[in-house]
């Protein structure tokens, strides 16, 4: 039984005892209000007419309550005088007197009737209890994964660190006879969408061993112990099943440093995969694995050797694992003879192998409600836009000619700058807007993702102020510059940060990073550093006029500009020279 199953359970018990309680009282406040009160006297009147025939009463109690002939309540003040039961028979009335016997019996019956709720409340949760425990909620053992590691594109370092695995899995005996120990641990760790899990799934699938796939969530529970009890359940069918894997995915759910929470149950449960780990043999033949993109967040205890000791890193693809990735995701796809997917690696930088095969799948819908069979290129294009961008373009744009000239200005900036200080590829440039509410893109791609030089992250963060630059050098003042750089400026802020915190670049504290140290100490020498390089963005700018006046003229006049416009406005002299 999972958890939302035992939380409706447990409302709906609790939401019922509410109900009968209320409905108990409130049947209790009704029969109270449809009783007549009246006075004494009245009462009197009553009696003495005859109209009382018979009444129950308690002599002690402040009121009573009576019936007339036809049969209506009344409730009235009891006088308690010495002589009312006498003048209740001298009008010629039948007395029964309720003692304190009964309304003793009548107490007991209302204690009774509270503990059997109690009875039935603590039933229904031990029921839940029993029944959670019993039931693990885990995806026991996958029979037959059909998932190889042909069917994944890309990592081809991190899958040959995995075939080690296979064959032990396939041939173990081999291993066992030279005394070779298999890891009792491995955790993938990378970015979200890189394909940790499905590499998980491939290792099993080529080996042809059962894959016990699991979620770090699914051990954390709000009942104390019950954690520990399904991995400890976990464990016992893995190694009933072995050879397997044990796949726990987005362990950090689970297995985050101990002590945040004094006995929480989540160190319980951390306590208990440790136990388990250290209870099998390396020759038992179950291999446990993890993944997760937080592994500074891990318990030490967890990465030590003997338990999770092999770390691999699933990356993100390079050039050709993504040209691979998009090739693979598009195999089954009727693609347009102008759909150049080696292009398109080349501009999806930092896209991970989910986010390219989300790519594809888009590109493929926009063909289909173009009620096209064939996805072309710009089907591929409306998809890249949308997915950088977050959001459609916007065809029917409102927005005032002089917005418009600002937002050719503003990406014109970018892309000149980029091209006089780095050797990115600027394969496009468009001031289309999109429902996101971004005005324009400019297409930044640099040939390569390694080590960055000084200069290189200086130029960097040049080329992202000279959206703002090239605003004001086309106001001619900063009172007209407008919000549109503010995502600009973040991205800069932070390689500023990374600049004197992470690369130790800065002149005055040198290779120290400051923030282990006292954080905000290198603000100072940051504020000093981006009004320099903002300077020397808006010089530069300035010094090539006439080139951003072009790129934004044509960008007015075209909407988007490729890369070869802006190599014949930018380099076109210099080319005829050569």
């Amino acid at each position: 039984m999972d958890k939302e199953k035992q939380k409706r359970i447990l409302a709906m018990v609790m939401a019922g005892l509410i109900i009968g309680i209320a409905v108990f009282f409130y049947i209790q406040s009704r029969e109270s209000d449809e009783i007549e009160e009246i006075k004494y006297t009245e009462f009197e009147k009553m009696a003495e007419s005859g109209e009382i025939k018979e009444m129950e009463i308690n002599f002690n109690d402040p009121t009573f309550t009576f019936k007339n002939s036809s049969g209506e309540e009344f409730k009235t003040d009891n006088p308690r005088s010495f002589n009312f039961k006498k003048f209740l028979l001298d009008n010629e009335i039948d007395v029964e007197e309720v003692g304190k016997k009964s309304v003793i019996v009548d107490m007991l019956m209302s204690l009774f009737m509270t503990l059997i709720s109690v009875v039935v409340m603590v039933f229904l949760l031990r029921s839940v209890l029993n029944q959670s425990i019993a039931s693990p909620n885990l995806n026991h053992k996958t029979e037959n994964v059909v998932t190889r590691f042909s069917d994944i594109a890309g990592n081809e370092e991190s899958k040959q660190d995995m075939m080690f695995l296979v064959k032990f899995l396939k041939e173990p005996k081999k291993y066992i006879d030279m005394g070779a120990k298999l890891p009792k641990g491995v955790i993938l760790f990378g970015a979200p969408g890189t394909g940790k899990t499905l590499t998980a799934r491939a290792i099993a699938g080529e080996a042809g061993v059962p894959f016990f796939n699991v979620s770090g969530s699914d051990f954390i529970e709000m009942y104390a112990g019950l954690g520990a009890k399904r991995v400890r359940t976990l464990f016992k069918e893995a190694k009933e099943s072995a050879p397997c894997i044990v796949f726990i995915d987005e362990i950090d759910a689970l297995g985050t440093n101990r002590g945040e929470q004094s006995h929480s149950e989540k160190d319980q449960t951390i306590n208990a995969l440790l136990a388990e780990m250290d209870g099998f043999n390396t020759t038992d033949g179950v291999i446990v694995m993890a993944a997760t993109n937080r592994m500074e967040d891990l318990d030490k205890a967890l990465i030590r050797p003997g338990r999770f000791d092999r770390h691999i890193a699933v990356e993100l693809p390079e050039y050709r694992d993504r040209l691979n990735i998009l090739k693979l995701h598009s195999s089954n796809k009727n693609m347009g003879d102008d759909v150049d997917l080696d292009a398109l690696s080349k501009m999806t930088i930092g896209f991970s192998g989910a986010a390219l095969e989300a790519l594809i799948n888009e590109a493929t819908i926009n063909a289909v409600n173009r009620g096209s069979k064939v996805v072309e290129n710009e089907d591929i294009e409306e998809a890249h836009f949308k997915m950088l961008i977050k959001g459609n373009k916007k065809k029917d744009s409102d927005r005032t000619k002089k917005e418009t000239e600002l937002v050719a200005y503003h990406e014109g900036g970018h892309a000149l700058m980029a091209k006089l200080i780095t050797d990115n590829d600027i394969p496009k440039v468009t001031i289309i807007p999109s429902t996101s509410g971004v005005g324009g893109v400019t297409f930044n791609v640099p040939r390569r993702i390694s080590l960055l030089s000084r200069q290189d992250l200086e130029n960097e963060i040049m080329v992202l102020y000279s959206g703002r630059a090239a605003e004001e050098v086309l106001k001619g003042n900063r009172d007209e510059i407008t919000t549109g750089a503010s995502n600009d400026i973040e991205r800069a802020t932070e390689l500023i940060k990374g600049y004197f915190n992470n690369y130790g670049m800065s002149e005055k504290y040198g290779m120290i990073k400051i923030s282990s140290i006292k954080e905000g100490e290198y603000l100072e020498e940051a504020i000093e550093m981006s009004k320099r390089l903002y300077s020397k963005t808006l010089n530069l700018l300035e010094e090539n006029r006439g080139k951003l006046d072009q790129i934004a003229g044509e960008l007015l006049e075209k909407e988007t500009i490729v890369e070869d416009d802006l190599d014949r406005i930018i380099f076109g002299e210099e080319l005829e020279e050569v």
